[in-house]
């Protein structure tokens, strides 16, 4: 009877340990995986940088551009105007007249640089990423006293992240990795290949699919280059109207007011 209870009672505890641990394992709808942090300290030292990711950081500080920055002066809130104090705005002109480009040079926060490290045969491979905003060339227009940006088929900015080395997603090194975007850090998730990344933060889950959200850029391999997602409209942007991306829901586009010229803005959602 004692050794009945006993396997009973191991069974169950067998049982209750499962359940209990496998939130811990996929506590989301993706599958993900954790790398040990002695393995990403040694990554970290090899690479010379002060930090990969958010858990190398103390606390109350965030991995931006590889350095362990104070929370309190991070802002990815922060708006960058498309246009400058003598270069305006107006109608008939394209929104990227004045500004085409935006980096984190603009935005530091909201695009900062990152980079992920995988180690083959012995070689670390340092794949660096920038985040870029290309605006487009929809124009301003007036229409029955009213003022717009004209969204045809021509998106008003693409977003675009953009490796300085093709990533290979399907990778066991790559996946578990981090990658900051827009301001938040996303684990690569285990089912991750080169046309679907899977994409965990502490609140959300996102699948960029090659040719649905995303476009996906390869090299002759197949490895990912970059990736970019277009911001389209069904209807043009009147003023007073702001928009968030549809993927990411970070990046607000507004078109605040027109008083002579138009101020357009683009930053983080807030």
């Amino acid at each position: 009877m004692k050794k009945g209870v006993l396997v009973w009672g191991l069974f169950i505890l067998v049982v209750v340990s499962t359940i209990l641990f496998i939130p811990k394992l996929n506590f989301t709808g993706f599958a993900i995986k954790t790398i040990e942090s002695s393995y990403l300290e040694e990554l970290r030292l090899n690479v010379e940088v002060e930090c990969l990711q958010n858990s190398q950081c103390n606390e109350g500080f965030e991995c931006v551009g590889n350095k362990c920055i104070d929370e309190k002066e991070i802002d990815i809130c922060q708006e960058f105007k498309l246009y400058s104090g003598g270069t305006k705005l107006k109608i008939g002109e394209p929104i990227n007249s004045v500004k085409n480009v935006i980096t984190h040079a603009q935005l530091p926060y909201l695009l900062s640089s990152g980079e992920i490290v995988e180690e083959i045969n012995k070689e670390l491979i340092e794949h660096v990423y920038l985040q870029i905003i290309f605006i487009g060339e929809n124009k301003i227009e007036k229409e029955n006293e009213e003022y717009s940006i004209k969204i045809d088929n021509e998106p008003a900015y693409v977003y675009k992240l953009v490796f300085s080395k093709a990533v290979d997603f399907s990778s066991e090194n790559i996946q578990g990795q981090v990658l900051r975007i827009l301001g938040k850090e996303y684990i690569i998730g285990d089912k991750s290949d080169n046309s679907k990344i899977y994409l965990v933060s502490e609140d959300k889950e996102i699948l960029l699919k090659d040719g649905e959200n995303v476009k996906v850029n390869v090299n002759e391999r197949g490895d990912v280059l970059a990736f970019e997602i277009g911001f389209d409209l069904q209807n043009n942007l009147k003023v007073k109207e702001d928009v968030l991306d549809s993927v990411f829901d970070s990046i607000k586009f507004s078109f605040n007011d027109f008083n002579n010229f138009a101020d357009v803005r683009i930053g983080g959602n807030c």
